[in-house]
């Protein structure tokens, strides 16, 4: 490998773990703030740069790529077998190090801002299907408990949730009904806000 520079980070939201290697020699394993880290980047020699595919993981291996370095994104699940002694980030860092240089690495595909926003725009959509069905299972459980059923489909759920709330007749208490009412305005804002 041409490049025998290597910096090692342990992502975090503010305050980075950043190993540099020169060779296997280890030069430094020092904290950074996010402004630090980006200075680092511009100012370091082309490098290998390595990193746990974590959030934020995306966004540093597209910046670092855009200074002239070549980046390894690693599988956490592949990195936590390197890691020797207690989890600190110090210790994370240097598992990655060494994490990216055996030959049976495995990285992970660092995506363009393009395909980043079609997998955030895919979690979204994914997370509104879950919360809307969560929101119906709960409502039908709950009025099950005063013996009301709903037939299992969407389309059956969304004709009877209205005549339920207004039904005088049944047995269930205005207190509920006015949770329910709220729960049900819940799912029909996920069944309305469909992420395109």
């Amino acid at each position: 490998m041409a490049q025998s520079n290597l910096i090692a980070i342990d992502l975090a939201k503010n305050i980075f773990q950043v190993a540099q290697f020169q060779g296997s020699k280890l030069k430094s394993n020092k904290q950074a703030s996010r402004r630090a880290l980006l200075e680092l980047l511009v100012k370091a020699k082309p490098s290998v740069v390595a990193m746990e595919a974590c959030a934020s993981a995306q966004y540093f291996a597209r910046t670092a790529q855009s200074f002239g370095h070549k980046v390894m994104l690693l599988d956490p699940l592949f990195v936590k077998a390197f890691r020797q002694g207690q989890k600190t980030d110090a210790n994370d860092a240097i598992a990655i190090a060494i994490a990216s240089k055996v030959p049976n690495v495995r990285t992970c595909k660092i995506l363009s801002i393009e395909e980043q926003a079609l997998q955030s725009l895919s979690k979204v959509r994914a997370l509104a299907d879950k919360q809307k069905i969560q929101l119906s299972n709960q409502i039908r459980g709950l009025l099950l408990e005063f013996g009301i059923v709903i037939n299992q489909s969407e389309a059956a759920f969304k004709a009877a949730i209205p005549d339920i709330l207004e039904d005088a007749e049944n047995t269930l208490p205005l207190e509920l009904k006015h949770a329910l009412a709220l729960t049900y305005a819940l799912y029909q804002q996920q069944c309305d806000n469909k992420v395109e």
